[in-house]
């Protein structure tokens, strides 16, 4: 598999492009239409069929319809996604005018997107719908964890214990050399994270 990481939007989020050895991809958080995201796809001829949410705050979700008009692609966010994707005060859309936020599958914790392999895992405490994604050693978190900090939990559905016990529940158990791809910034790796980080 090859992960390819786009920095794009106007606060500058993380959108990831999975792609295996026959083009197929998936993205993981489309923060941008056009753009950057769209001229990599096109540029390595990936064939997307999927896009993944890891939650649906405004600024990983502005491509969305975007991309999911312009692939035909199914668009996959955790189950408890349901009654706050479309309410603007936990998608924090009302910032940036008219949102739309279209999810055709709802993934319960543990679930399997079978032809890429992914391991979906229910990671809540910077949104209620906070899922986070596992590809071999590989982790994409969303906004749950950042180089030397984690995600903010004073946004509507944050909580920051829960936060805390996501990390250490279904993120620190991973063997240190597993890289954690995350919504802003630098990537890091668990084992950097779990002697360095000041808030584990």
């Amino acid at each position: 598999m090859k992960i390819k990481k786009i920095e794009t939007g106007p606060i500058m989020t993380n959108a990831y492009v999975i792609s295996d050895e026959n083009n197929k991809g998936l993205i993981i958080d489309p923060v941008y239409p056009k753009g950057k995201i769209e001229a990599y796809i096109e540029n390595e001829g990936i064939s997307i069929s999927k896009i993944l949410l890891t939650h649906t705050h405004y600024d990983h979700v502005l491509g969305l319809e975007y991309f999911r008009n312009k692939y035909g692609a199914k668009v996959y966010a955790s189950e408890d996604a349901k009654d706050i994707y479309n309410n603007p005060t936990y998608t924090l859309t009302n910032f940036v005018g008219n949102v739309k936020i279209i999810i055709d599958e709802f993934l319960k914790d543990g679930d399997i997107i079978e032809d890429f392999g992914l391991l979906c895992l229910k990671t809540p405490g910077h949104t209620i719908d906070s899922m986070s994604y596992v590809l071999d050693d590989n982790i994409f978190c969303g906004d749950l964890l950042f180089r030397l900090s984690v995600g903010r939990s004073d946004f509507p559905g944050g909580n920051h214990n829960i936060l805390i016990n996501s990390i250490k529940e279904k993120i620190m158990p991973y063997k240190d050399p597993t890289k954690i791809y995350t919504g802003h910034g630098m990537s890091t790796t668990v084992g950097y994270e779990r002697v360095n980080n000041p808030f584990l």
